[in-house]
């Protein structure tokens, strides 16, 4: 697991985290919800406030800050409980293919798989990167390679329509406005 090396719990802090050899598991939806999941229960036992994310179909992205941990813990509990979340489907589904992709890609070979590769979180230390951060995060599932919806506002997998439209995502948010 990779963080930024200013561990600050006052920090917001912009997380990517990628699936090993960029397998597009958040195309289904059962995957999709193992993430949002486990962000639902992070935010409901105060690990962390979540204030944007978008799931891609082999990433995601969010803007958080975590409560009473460090980044790094968070990350760990996040990452451990989804991959294992994950491997349950994959076996449940039988997808040999993938779970020995995941195997001999493992990080380390203690593990028995990899399903993320090094969760890379970095402090915002400004309005301006912030702003950047946020529009980056919501644009992603309009942009030109991915075009998932017509408009970023539309994209069901991501706060922009919190944002864009005051309306609920499909996992509730805190508003970072409150906090500017």
């Amino acid at each position: 697991m990779t963080y930024s090396s200013h561990d600050d719990t006052s920090h917001l802090y912009f997380v990517t985290a990628t699936i090993n050899g960029w397998k597009k598991l958040f195309e289904k939806e059962n995957y999709r919800h193992i993430v949002l999941d486990s962000l639902v229960w992070l935010r409901k036992e105060k690990r962390m406030f979540l204030y944007v994310f978008a799931i891609m179909p082999n990433h995601l992205h969010l803007i958080l800050k975590p409560r009473n941990q460090s980044i790094g813990q968070l990350l760990q509990e996040f990452g451990s409980f989804t991959a294992h979340a994950i491997l349950k489907e994959l076996r449940k589904e039988e997808q040999k293919e993938l779970l020995a992709f995941f195997h001999e890609n493992r990080r380390e070979k203690h593990q028995q798989h990899s399903i993320w590769q090094d969760i890379q979180a970095k402090n915002i230390f400004s309005q301006k990167v912030l702003a950047q951060k946020m529009e980056y995060i919501h644009q992603n599932p309009v942009a030109k390679k991915w075009q998932l919806s017509a408009n970023r506002a539309d994209y069901l997998y991501s706060s922009a329509c919190f944002y864009d439209k005051d309306k609920t995502p499909i996992i509730e948010v805190d508003d970072v406005r409150d906090i500017l």
